[in-house]
């Protein structure tokens, strides 16, 4: 290393910075597991010695020599944070440092050590099983992290995730855990809790005999699962599945009961790092098709009758779940989860109406509603969804699930629990590829290859599950049920999302998707060539790959963050600094000054190509927005429009000292003006206190073009 002190002539210094310029073509880049990749500083190195053990700085330089020295004389072609301190702890230790060894030592654990944990577990607590969750209780999240970044991943894999060509969700988990899943209720109303005999580390309860029972079971099973996966969990067609049990009870009865399922899914804290779980629950106002004719699981898991019988029973679950959602807690709070969903068939929006209408005076008052709807002629007749917004028709599970063409014929999906999932998600960075290409041609290629880098990841991901199945590490996944798991590696599907589309085709044609039909077509080419990729590979590689709108609650803000830094001349971001981000997927840009129709209009448009995940937000203002007025324009939605997937979303202010919700994000309470209050809104698919966002997010928040739903008509 050439230290070059203040005082010295220019000439001299001149040589020394050449000197310096050559020691940098020496010496590897640095993959630092915060993120990111750098250029190797020989001064970080020194600075670390001095803070971290006391030594001068002259000791310091001398012995930040040594290790550049070895670094250089080894050829070493990688390296990372924790390598860079082996060797500086190596040189410590030879130059007789030993206590400031100590000092520097890296605490943590050998991969070794980590995989005899891995594979054995640790003898620690009677009381406490093998699994995902107590495995990473012992090891920790920054071990996950660095042992699937340094021995699961290659270094290709690695240096695009650290990098910023793509982002690999949950890396964390990656080893262990699957990332959401959509169960079937009939699973656990049909041979209680658990449902599978296998996993004998907690009481065993019989089929619910009564409608409390079995929502109590419900909740329950959603928190206990939480061990085993790094995303969210939900039930489908819930108010079908739950009608059986609603025969005979009053409406104060089943009110009560809708209450228990919400609030024992709120208040268990057994997520990853004590959260609430992400859940979710789809509804119908009756019984659909597929189910009519099939057998209705009721009280003590006993056949009784078809679910068609049910339909009085399930319209009146509906109305109770929407009275219980615009109650809110005890204090007036709104409920963010489970997610409510709410589907709409064409069909259903007369017949339904008063129904539908509650559910609106839902969406002026909390929020919280989802609607999927099922009207556009592109849609499915049917459809499974699942709580991170993905949805396949009956048919397509049948084939992914099915793989003998003959059984295939005439098969009802409802005959089997129906239970689909997302194994892993990876999100591709599309504004970088446009950074690094000349034109549109080489941005294909280059998305092409990326796609193919994250399919590869997504496979070995798949492998890992595999594995993890057969030794037993997903003790209730690997649980059967009549002989079959009840969670299956066929169910699943490897998730690509994207984030930036805008972005991306700002950079290739200098137009935002909202600006004109040059940018728009082209960014409906870039989703149409990303579909079209998955499907090729899923031939190819037998594994289902879905396009999926991707939340990227914080990848946004990561990768536009690292191409402001390795891209500052290129790089097209919002906001700027540590509040930098790109536009969500393949949204339009939130704070866009177009018509609130033409936005639906254009989003929804996106929808028949993706599929997956899409979901278009109307962000309200602080007025109310007039019911009728409301319902209206949720029709048009409907009819009229592409769009499959869809929110309204006001902001509101909780305040604890008035125990009063007030609508408008207001960072103080327009009763006592206490500024000790909680602003909500929806981050990206569930409602969460703003103060909780991320810089990007924060900043996306605030840029939300906010519509007046009076004057829309």
């Amino acid at each position: 290393m050439v230290i070059i002190p203040e005082s010295e002539p220019i000439e001299e210094k001149r040589e020394n910075l050449s000197k310096r310029g050559f020691l940098n073509n020496l010496l590897p880049r640095v993959f630092r597991t915060e993120g990111d990749v750098v250029t190797f500083d020989p001064s970080k190195i020194e600075g670390s010695i001095i803070k971290e053990t006391g030594i001068n700085p002259e000791s310091a330089n001398e012995l930040t020599q040594l290790v550049v020295r070895r670094i250089i004389s080894s050829g070493i072609k990688f390296l990372s944070g924790p390598h860079i301190r082996e060797i500086v702890c190596s040189i410590l230790s030879e130059e007789h440092y030993e206590e400031a060894r100590k000092l520097y030592t890296r605490i943590g654990m050998p991969l070794m050590d980590y995989e005899a944990i891995l594979e054995k577990g640790i003898n620690e607590n009677a009381n406490q099983d093998m699994n995902p969750e107590s495995i990473h209780h012992w090891a920790a999240n920054r071990i996950s992290d660095e042992y699937a970044l340094l021995r699961i991943l290659d270094s290709e894999e690695a240096h695009a995730h650290l990098y910023g060509d793509l982002h690999i969700h949950m890396l964390r988990y990656f080893d262990l855990r699957p990332f959401c899943q959509e169960w079937d209720p009939r699973m656990i109303l049909e041979h209680g809790l658990p449902p599978v005999d296998s996993w004998a580390h907690c009481s065993k309860s019989g089929p619910a005999g009564s409608l409390r029972v079995a929502v109590t079971h419900l909740a329950k099973w959603l928190g206990i699962i939480q061990g085993e996966f790094s995303g969210g969990q939900g039930y489908d067609y819930i108010t079908t599945f739950l009608a059986p049990y609603a025969r005979g009870l009053s409406k104060r009865e089943i009110e009560q009961s809708m209450q228990c399922l919400i609030f024992e899914t709120n208040q268990i804290f057994a997520a990853r790092g004590g959260q609430v779980p992400f859940t979710s629950i789809s509804c119908t106002p009756t019984v659909p098709d597929g189910l009519i004719k099939i057998p209705a699981i009721g009280p003590h898991g006993k056949i009784n009758g078809t679910y068609g019988d049910y339909k009085v029973e399930c319209l009146e679950l509906f109305d109770a779940l929407t009275d219980v959602y615009i109650q809110g807690d005890h204090n007036g709070k709104l409920f963010a989860f489970p997610k409510h969903e709410i589907k709409i068939k064409k069909e259903w929006l007369k017949e339904f109406e008063p129904s539908y209408l509650k559910v609106m005076e839902e969406v002026a008052t909390m929020g919280t509603p989802y609607f999927l709807n099922m009207c556009p002629d592109w849609m499915p007749d049917e459809i499974h969804s699942q709580c991170c917004r993905k949805f396949l028709s009956g048919n397509q599970i049948i084939k992914q699930c099915i793989l003998d063409p003959e059984k295939r014929k005439n098969a009802n999906i409802w005959e089997n629990y129906v239970t689909i999932g997302s194994l892993q998600s990876v999100s591709l960075n599309l504004p970088r590829y446009a950074y690094l290409s000349n034109n549109e041609e080489d941005y294909f290629h280059i998305l092409d290859e990326k796609m193919e880098l994250a399919a590869r990841i997504l496979r070995k991901k798949w492998n890992l599950m595999e594995k993890r199945l057969k030794t037993g590490h997903l003790p209730l996944c690997s649980g059967k049920i009549n002989g079959e798991s009840i969670f299956k590696l066929k169910d699943q599907n490897l998730s690509i999302g994207f984030t930036g589309l805008n972005e991306a085709v700002q950079s290739l044609t200098n137009f935002e998707l909202h600006e004109n039909d040059i940018g728009y077509s082209l960014g409906k080419r870039i989703l149409e060539f990303m579909v079209a990729k998955c499907n090729t590979m899923t031939e190819r590689d037998g594994k289902s790959y879905s396009l999926w709108e991707q939340p990227s609650e914080s990848t946004s803000n990561r990768l536009a963050r690292l191409d402001l830094k390795h891209f500052p001349k290129k790089a097209i971001v919002q906001s700027k600094g540590k509040s930098a981000y790109y536009t969500n997927s393949s949204h339009l840009r939130y704070d866009a000054n177009i018509p609130l129709s033409e936005r639906i209009r254009k989003q929804g448009d996106y929808h028949p190509i993706v599929e997956g995940g899409v979901i278009t937000h109307i962000w309200m203002g602080e007025q109310k927005p007039d019911i009728q007025g409301l319902w209206e324009l949720t029709k048009n939605i409907c009819l009229n429009t592409n769009t499959a997937y869809f929110a309204y979303t006001p902001d509101f202010t909780f305040c604890p000292h008035c125990r009063k919700m007030f609508r408008g994000g207001d960072f103080k309470c327009p009763q006592c003006l206490s500024e000790d209050v909680k602003v909500y809104s929806r981050i990206t698919g569930y409602y969460s206190q703003v103060n909780r966002y991320n810089p990007g997010k924060k900043a996306e928040w605030e840029a939300r073009k906010r519509e007046n739903i009076y004057n829309i008509s």
